[in-house]
């Protein structure tokens, strides 16, 4: 298992790149749009990418480990 520190406690920014992830999208600069996406996860209770403004790894682990992380996450 891998395991490296990326960031603590992150910025706007970090929730859109975070909301972004699965389209392999990062963004350097924080516009109207990200604004707008922020505003849409919060009113439809999207609230998984507001828990990496906290503290963010990236984690490489095989997937019976990487499910039991999923499942035992806390303060979400």
């Amino acid at each position: 298992m891998k395991v490296s520190f990326i960031d603590k406690m992150g910025s706007d920014l970090t929730v859109v790149n975070a909301a972004r992830v699965s389209y392999s999208k990062i963004k350097e600069k924080f516009d109207n749009n990200d604004e707008k996406l922020i505003k849409f996860l919060a009113t439809h209770n999207h609230w998984s990418p507001f828990a990496h403004a906290s503290l963010q790894f990236r984690i490489k682990a095989p997937v019976f480990v990487a499910r039991q992380l999923v499942k035992h996450q806390v303060g979400l």
